[in-house]
């Protein structure tokens, strides 16, 4: 090779990558990218939370990276997702384009990871009927009655890590009688295995930065068997087809007999036509609740729990509230919850103070747009950064104290009115009326029933977890912790047992389903 031939070739190279790792212009502050050509590296080496809160605070509170050749733009204020996601959210309801949990999991039916578009209205207009303020009225006996199952469970708990099996057999339930009109009753339930299964398969694949095909898509072009990255995951999307719709044919055949009980499958299957869903996205549309309601209630009342351990002072706080308004001769009732704004302001603070979904849930632009004099390109992926929001001493002062007043002294309208850790725009979670429901009446009754206190070591010593130690994931869950749950006193406990007797009697209505 002539040396004129190098020369030739080696400036074409050095222009390849000149290309390659130039920033276009306009494009928001961030990180430098990595020899691999992206940020895939450094998002998902660290926990993707806290790396986005680290280049937040570096670069500010629009940052943008790169994960193969798609822009990333990381937005770590309230402002900045308010002003996009929610004002301009005709450009901002895509979804980047999901392969692993999207494509290949799910048969690209799965709401969470739906482009926006004709499939994911129709799925919407479901979802909006049945779980509006109005709507999700109706469920509140069966959230009552599981939550007063709950309490009496607590009363026999022998460890002190018990309690987080009968949390989750009281969300499950609620979740399973909504969607298909059938209780649970226990963690070794065949189909709470199955659906356990489906979701943490689901959970898994989301991670931002996990897999390289997300990234270069161009290694789909390979022969069907050598794409190592889908065989395991095509065999878990077969389970998860045979699990939804043998629940959803279960239900039309109740329907057909006449022995089904109301649920979001009989309102859905009844207007299958008028809503335009086929079988398969009707299956996994009404998969959906457990996929988002079921994991994210349970961390929301640990993370609950966690803070009452750290700020007992608040816990009687609520207790002096619930006292004065409920007392002792009856349980506390959904009747009661404009009656108790400290309560109220206690679910928001448990909410902001450690979020479930620390990254957010990833959003697709959908055409060139500006924004405080950055370009923000079409396709470019956008994530609001949850955790720097709640975090942000500019909208919440003293951030990492737990502290529920500053919600009743608050006159800013967003935050009276406080659903930023439900997403934005229209793709706002369609299930917040419905979790808020459950996690008010789980709060109040605990409180009203218990002081909770930490548990004894074998040391004699009082257990205290850490208040910031999480498992990463698509959603971010307290490292398992001890708790103890001390009865208020004789005259509670009694009716704990009574109303839990009558709970139980109601309750085996639903068990032949």
């Amino acid at each position: 090779m002539s040396l004129h031939t190098i020369i030739a070739v080696s400036v074409i190279l050095i222009s390849l990558l000149a290309w390659w790792f130039k920033r276009p212009s306009g494009l928001p502050p961030g990180p430098p990218r990595t020899l691999l050509g992206d940020n895939r590296a450094d998002v998902s080496a660290k926990r993707p939370w806290k790396t986005f809160t680290e280049w937040n605070k570096t670069y500010g509170p629009v940052c943008s990276l790169y994960l193969g050749r798609t822009p990333v733009i990381v937005l770590g204020s309230a402002q900045a997702a308010w002003d996009l996601l929610d004002k301009r959210s005709d450009i901002y309801s895509g979804r980047p384009r999901s392969i692993m949990a999207g494509e290949i999991l799910s048969w690209g039916v799965r709401a969470i990871t739906m482009p926006y578009g004709a499939r994911y209205k129709r799925w919407r207009a479901l979802m909006q009927a049945s779980l509006n303020s109005t709507a999700v009225a109706q469920y509140r006996p069966l959230q009552s009655l599981e939550s007063k199952l709950f309490l009496r469970k607590l009363l026999d708990v022998k460890d002190s890590m018990e309690y987080r099996g009968h949390l989750s057999v009281f969300q499950m339930s609620v979740i399973f009688r909504l969607a298909y009109g059938r209780r649970v009753r226990t963690l070794q339930d065949d189909i709470v295995i199955a659906n356990m299964k489906a979701g943490a398969n689901f959970g898994s694949l989301q991670v931002p930065g996990k897999y390289l095909v997300e990234s270069w898509p161009i290694l789909l072009w390979l022969p069907h068997r050598l794409q190592w990255f889908r065989h395991d995951v095509e065999k878990a999307r077969q389970k998860n087809l045979e699990l939804y719709m043998g629940l959803l044919n279960r239900v039309r055949k109740q329907m057909a007999d006449g022995t089904a009980q109301p649920s979001m499958a009989t309102f859905g299957l009844s207007k299958q036509q008028e809503f335009g869903l086929t079988d398969l996205e009707m299956a996994y549309t009404l998969a959906g609740p457990w996929d988002a309601g079921v994991g994210t209630t349970v961390i929301s009342i640990e993370v609950f729990l966690l803070a009452m351990l750290h700020y007992p002072d608040v816990m009687r706080k609520a207790q002096a509230e619930i006292d004065k308004v409920v007392g002792f001769s009856r349980i506390p009732e959904y009747d009661d919850m404009e009656s108790l704004p400290y309560v109220n302001a206690l679910m928001k603070e448990v909410a902001r103070w450690r979020p479930v979904a620390r990254t957010g849930f990833p959003h697709q632009l959908t055409k060139d747009d500006t924004y405080n004099g950055y370009f923000l390109p079409k396709g470019a992926t956008v994530y609001a950064n949850i955790n720097a929001i709640m975090q942000d001493p500019e909208l919440f002062a003293d951030p990492e104290v737990f502290r529920p007043e500053r919600f009743l002294e608050t006159t800013h309208p967003k935050l009276q009115n406080f659903t930023i850790h439900f997403g934005f725009g229209r793709r706002i979670c369609p299930g917040m009326h419905i979790a808020n429901q459950s996690v008010f009446i789980i709060f109040a009754r605990l409180l009203w029933a218990f002081d909770i206190a930490p548990a004894v070591g074998e040391d004699g010593k009082p257990v205290i977890p850490p208040d910031d130690d999480f498992v990463s994931g698509l959603i971010t869950r307290p490292v398992p912790f001890p708790c103890a749950f001390k009865v208020r006193n004789k005259v509670v406990e009694e009716l704990i047992v009574l109303e839990a007797d009558r709970a139980e009697a109601e309750a085996a209505r639903w068990d032949s389903n």
